[in-house]
């Protein structure tokens, strides 16, 4: 039998609750994935996969609630690269979620460092280091821990155009580090020029990457399971990751 792959598909933006929600829909138990970040996750939490529809499409739009006092709209709200680095490395979570969850977080890390000029070791992180996105990082590991697969492939994810506002003022869409980290994963962006707003964050594109995920757009798959996440923000569009699960199609009998 085939080794079983995910096929990721991001025609409407990638991010990590969105990665998240679309493994929990596919079948990755919510309760497995709690049971093991209560290894990891310090503050009081709570993943809440909520039922979705749009365009008669259903699947989950996951909440992540943390209760923590540097909140992610407090100015001193921040974790360096090398502290949440050591909370996986130290934490009770399985090598294989473990492994995942660092290579995530270090090509994160690397793009940051190559876009503000720093080392690594000095890489702050802001939106990234607070607690929810680091539990859509780390559950999206334990989740594909838990799913049991190691292939990854994905079609050319979709972002928007214009600008945003961050901690570092008015920067371009799509975002520096994941321009960075597109060029060196061999990954294109196709941009929607009519979407004036990001649709793929660095925490979407860095687990990917981190997944060792291959571009393949013309792969051919047998599905077994397919999985939709959606996001928060309304672009006018479906809004949602699509995640097939299932085996390589080769054409032969």
């Amino acid at each position: 039998m085939e080794q079983k792959i995910l096929y990721i598909e991001g025609p409407d933006g990638v991010s990590g609750d969105m990665i998240l929600g679309a493994l929990i829909d596919l079948g990755a138990d919510v309760n497995a994935i709690k049971a093991e970040l209560d290894k990891f996750v310090p503050e009081p939490y709570d993943l809440v996969p909520n039922p979705f529809e749009r365009n008669g499409i259903n699947g989950t739009n996951l909440d992540v609630v943390v209760t923590e006092k540097n909140a992610k709209d407090e100015p001193d709200a921040h974790r360096r690269y090398t502290e949440i680095s050591e909370m996986i490395a130290g934490s009770e979570l399985t090598d294989t979620a473990k492994a995942y969850a660092l290579a995530i977080f270090y090509f994160i890390a690397e793009a940051e460092a190559m876009v503000h000029n720093v080392d690594i070791e000095g890489v702050e992180f802001h939106e990234i280091g607070a607690m929810d996105s680091i539990i859509d990082i780390v559950g999206t590991a334990i989740a594909i821990d838990i799913l049991g697969v190691r292939e990854f492939f994905c079609s050319a994810p979709h972002d928007g155009s214009g600008k945003i506002e961050c901690r570092h003022g008015e920067i371009p869409v799509p975002v520096p580090a994941v321009v960075e980290m597109a060029k060196s994963a061999g990954i294109p962006i196709i941009i929607e020029a009519d979407v004036s707003t990001e649709m793929i964050t660095p925490t979407g594109f860095g687990i990917i990457k981190g997944l060792g995920t291959k571009f393949a757009p013309k792969l051919g798959i047998a599905p077994e399971k397919v999985g939709y996440g959606f996001g928060k923000r309304d672009t006018g569009k479906l809004g949602a990751v699509r995640i097939t699960l299932g085996e390589k199609y080769t054409g032969e009998e």
